[in-house]
């Protein structure tokens, strides 16, 4: 199994380059994966089906949280993840309990958002909760107070 990957600015013949391409394989027995943001997905759907004039059963259009999800299944690690409206929750129920050790985030139960936007920078930067903490005892007098309540939020 080989990887391909397509990419230049807008317009410049990607989709055309790449469709054309896997109709020229199409019955090929080797299967094709065309990975695409979830708001491209139908687009490239519709395009593949057009392409190659039917059904293609060895080519597949695939989002990237559904490759994940896939890919996770097919390692046999049954995680169990969390829906976005569950993590809601929990964090809505973590400010409700810690509001009154938060400076800032513990007066609004609105900053829900606030906070779930924080974590998901924190995981996309590799931000544990130990690289947290170290910024805080070595900036102590120049922590912003809301930086100081994410992190209560975080760990």
């Amino acid at each position: 199994m080989s990887l391909k990957i397509i990419y230049g600015k807008a317009g410049s013949g990607k989709s055309t380059y790449l469709f054309k391409y896997i109709k020229s394989i199409i019955n090929n027995p080797q299967k094709i994966y065309i990975v695409t943001p979830e708001q491209f997905s139908f687009t490239a759907e519709r395009r593949l089906l057009q392409e190659v004039k039917g059904a293609a059963i060895n080519a597949e259009v695939l989002t990237f949280s559904r490759m994940a999800y896939r890919v996770i299944n097919e390692m046999g690690n049954n995680l169990e993840t969390i829906e976005p409206f569950g993590r809601s929750i929990l964090i809505y129920d973590i400010l409700d309990r810690s509001k009154n050790k938060l400076e800032l985030l513990g007066k609004s139960m609105q900053n829900v958002e606030i906070i779930e936007n924080a974590l998901t920078e924190f995981k996309k930067h590799n931000i544990t909760e130990d690289r947290l903490q170290d910024r805080n005892q070595k900036s102590r007098r120049h922590i912003p107070k809301n930086e100081t309540s994410r992190h209560a939020v975080y760990i």
